[in-house]
C-alpha cells in the first residue's frame, strides 16, 4: 500500500483580466499617440489639420484592427 503523501500547495498569483485590460488599454493610447506625434512632426507640412489627423489616424486605425483580431481570437 502506497503512502499518501502530502503536497506543499503553491500559491499562484494572477493578475485579474480587469488590470491586464487596462495597462493594454493605456500602452495602446501611449504607443498611438507616441506613433502620431513622430508621423506628425515628420509630415512633408507640419501643422496640416489633416496630415496631422491622419498621422494619428492611421496608427489608432491599425492598433483598433488589432483588438478586433484579438477579441475574436479569445
Amino acid at each position: 500500500m502506497q503512502s499518501a503523501e502530502a503536497k506543499p500547495q503553491t500559491r499562484r498569483f494572477r493578475v485579474p483580466a480587469e488590470i491586464v485590460n487596462i495597462f493594454g488599454t493605456a500602452g495602446a493610447i501611449f504607443a498611438v499617440v507616441a506613433v502620431g506625434d513622430i508621423l506628425s512632426r515628420v509630415a512633408p507640412a507640419p501643422g496640416s489639420v489633416w496630415l496631422t489627423a491622419a498621422a494619428y489616424g492611421a496608427p489608432a486605425a491599425a492598433v483598433f484592427a488589432v483588438y478586433c483580431w484579438i477579441s475574436r481570437r479569445f
